[in-house]
Formats: C-alpha cells, sequence, structure tokens
C-alpha cells in the first residue's frame, strides 16, 4: 500500500465535517514563497480533537506526543513514508475568527484547504518565535520577514505594532526591523 498524502487526508477529513486551516510553512508556502516543511501543521478547534485523531487513526496515523494544546500523529507503519501531522488546538472563539478571516486555497489534485490570513499567520508566528529555540532556529523569523514583504505590511504601522505588542517581543520586532532594512 502507497504511503497517504498527509496533507490531501486533511482536505479530505474536512469533506468529512471536520474543520481545519492549514497553518504553519504550508500556509506559509501558499502566501509567500516556497520552503521546505516537514510536517503538516492544522489548526483545529479543541472539540474536534479526538474526532480528527480518529480520522487520521482510520489511515494509519498514531500519537507520538501530545500536550493539552497540541498533538502530533505520525504513520505507525513508516514514520518516514509520510509527513507527520501536527494538530494545534484552538478554542472555539479563536478558530472561528482565524476561520472567518481564512481564505479556501487550492493544494493540488483539485483539493483546498482554508488557510489563515496574512496577519494571523504572522501572529501565530510572532507567538512561536516567543521561545528561545524557536528564534534561534530562525525558520519563522524569515517566514515572518517573506509575509511582511509579500503582503506589503507597514512595520511602522499602528496595525503591525499591535500584533508585536501582542504576540511579539522588542527583540524580535528588532530583528525583523534590522532585516527588512
Amino acid at each position: 500500500m502507497a504511503a497517504p498524502d498527509t496533507i490531501a487526508l486533511a482536505a479530505g477529513a474536512t469533506e468529512e465535517g471536520l474543520e481545519a486551516v492549514l497553518v504553519g510553512g504550508n500556509a506559509v508556502n501558499l502566501h509567500a514563497y516556497s520552503r521546505a516543511t516537514f510536517d503538516v501543521d492544522l489548526l483545529v478547534p479543541e472539540e474536534q480533537a479526538e474526532r480528527w485523531l480518529a480520522f487520521f487513526g482510520r489511515h494509519g496515523y498514531a500519537v507520538f506526543h501530545r500536550t493539552p494544546n497540541f498533538i502530533r500523529a505520525r504513520l505507525t507503519t513508516d514514520p518516514a513514508g509520510a509527513l507527520p501531522v501536527d494538530l494545534m488546538l484552538a478554542d472555539a472563539e479563536t478558530f472561528s475568527k482565524i476561520q472567518r478571516a481564512s481564505a479556501s486555497a487550492e493544494i493540488g489534485n483539485g483539493l483546498t484547504l482554508r488557510i489563515p490570513s496574512v496577519l494571523h499567520l504572522i501572529a501565530m508566528k510572532l507567538h512561536a518565535l516567543r521561545s528561545p529555540h524557536r528564534l534561534a532556529h530562525g525558520v519563522d523569523l524569515q517566514d515572518v520577514i517573506h509575509l511582511i514583504r509579500t503582503a506589503k505590511i507597514d512595520v511602522t504601522g499602528d496595525e503591525f505594532a499591535r500584533l508585536m505588542e501582542r504576540y511579539g517581543s522588542d527583540e524580535i520586532r528588532e530583528r525583523i526591523i534590522g532585516e527588512l532594512s
């Protein structure tokens, strides 16, 4: 049996009534530029977590790591044979807000998934950059910079200042401004 295409499975799940917004590297690729990504990140309503796990379980995936707001599942028969899926669990209000502002994106073979608005994706990336490990790794920072450039976001404007105040830090802001200069 061929290994499943994790992103195509996610699109199929939404056709079964499960809700998701594709986030992470795949969403960045659909918005800004192409870069390698080694998982499929989905923002899902926390009340649907067990339904998502059951769906992926029927396709051979099992939980590898779990925290209260994050679940990673991977293909059990061949973990390297398919991309792992990361489920980021959001409360109903947060998920609804992000989903309402999201857009449908073609992911290939006639399949679509919702992707967050550029500002919501930047907010998620800024939040991730609060982790010293993620900031040192640099991928999220480059994602933010490319998203800002592609969407022509005014980093001196009030909207960006509010994003930085809520999700970023002074260090992150300085690094972004420095990279964009």
